[in-house]
């Protein structure tokens, strides 16, 4: 049948598309990344009652291999916990099987972190580099801080709510003299963009543990 990747809010629940909703009211199966989170998300739409399965990193190849039986013989709605399914998730794994499959697929496109922060730094980015999440391991993460700090384009760093006194913690001592702009729970009523010298968006975080974006402007 069809694969649809659809997109869903990354913090306000009224960023949800016409587009979206009807992709997954038409779906006979909904994929999803967690199912307390997913079970949430269908229920306050008023879509309950469709089958769901899951893919996330715990997925493994027969995971996928039987998600992918799922789309060949059904419609299936593909869903990340909230913004676009495919970007920095397993749900580009199932994308790609399905191509090589001849399985159809579709996007019902919407809010997006990334693009949601780029339009809110103040700051015009015709070239970046997005190196999304660091590895958790620490000695590959040092590698990684390494290997960025030979590359002269704005990087843009994403990573867990946990992570972040973290990553920006890291990321003062690799760019100290750098421009900072840090997107803070993106959408929500809470939502912070806090710009400024690594030194002072580092004090401006403190306490606070949430969903980020950084943007990192190194000369």
């Amino acid at each position: 049948m069809a694969l649809v990747v659809v997109s869903t809010p990354i913090g306000n629940p009224e960023d949800i598309s016409k587009h979206a909703l009807s992709a997954i009211e038409a779906a006979e199966l909904v994929i999803g990344e967690e199912r307390k989170v997913t079970t949430k998300f269908l229920k306050q739409y008023g879509l309950t009652g469709r089958p769901v399965e899951l893919l996330n990193e715990h997925s493994d190849q027969q995971d996928l291999d039987f998600l992918l039986a799922e789309c060949k013989a059904k419609q299936v709605a593909l869903i990340s916990d909230c913004g676009t399914p495919g970007f920095c998730d397993p749900g580009a794994d199932l994308v790609d099987a399905c191509y090589r499959h001849g399985v159809a697929v579709a996007a019902a496109p919407g809010a997006s972190s990334l693009m949601t922060f780029l339009s809110l730094t103040g700051r015009r980015l015709d070239q970046f580099l997005f190196r999304g999440f660091l590895p958790a391991n620490n000695e590959k993460r040092s590698r990684a801080w390494n290997d960025l700090k030979k590359d002269r384009w704005p990087i843009i760093l994403m990573d867990t709510p946990y992570r972040l006194a973290k990553t920006v913690e890291e990321a003062c001592k690799v760019f100290p003299n750098a421009e900072f702009i840090l997107g803070y729970r993106l959408t929500f009523e809470d939502q912070k963009i806090i710009r400024g010298k690594a030194s002072q968006v580092q004090q401006a975080i403190q306490g606070l543990k949430g969903e980020f974006l950084l943007l990192i402007i190194n000369g």
